[in-house]
């Protein structure tokens, strides 16, 4: 569970970047595009879950760098999000559904053990 919470927090730091990007036109006091049109974990394939999961990995390992301001963080986060494969848009609303639903909670946080293990394994390897 530690590990989902951790992915909402990111993903949440991510959403304001996102959503900064798109402020084209003043803030309206409706519900953010991605709350709208969260998918349920049906609708989310197994390829989106592994790069939700990989792009979160990554999200919070930028919000946890002491040595950047936000704005920066914010920028780097946005792109490690596109980099994953990974719209901010499609991110965000993953992690919008995710926070109600158990069953992609659990899938995400099996994405990001087997990505956890992977990068272990090519540490140990020599590969970083």
């Amino acid at each position: 569970m530690k590990t989902v919470f951790a992915l909402a927090a990111a993903s949440l730091t991510v959403s304001g970047a996102a959503f900064a990007q798109e402020a084209t036109a003043p803030a309206q006091p409706t519900t953010p595009p991605a709350a709208q049109a969260a998918p349920q974990s049906a609708d989310i394939s197994d390829e989106q879950v592994d790069r939700f999961a990989l792009a979160a990995l990554k999200v919070e390992q930028i919000a946890g760098d002491q040595a950047m301001d936000q704005q920066q963080k914010q920028s780097m986060m946005a792109a490690a999000v596109q980099e994953s494969g990974m719209a901010p848009q499609e991110f965000n609303a993953i992690a919008v559904a995710s926070q109600g639903d158990p069953e992609l909670q659990e899938r995400i946080q099996v994405a990001a053990a087997a990505h956890v293990q992977a990068a272990q394994n090519a540490a140990s390897q020599g590969n970083p």
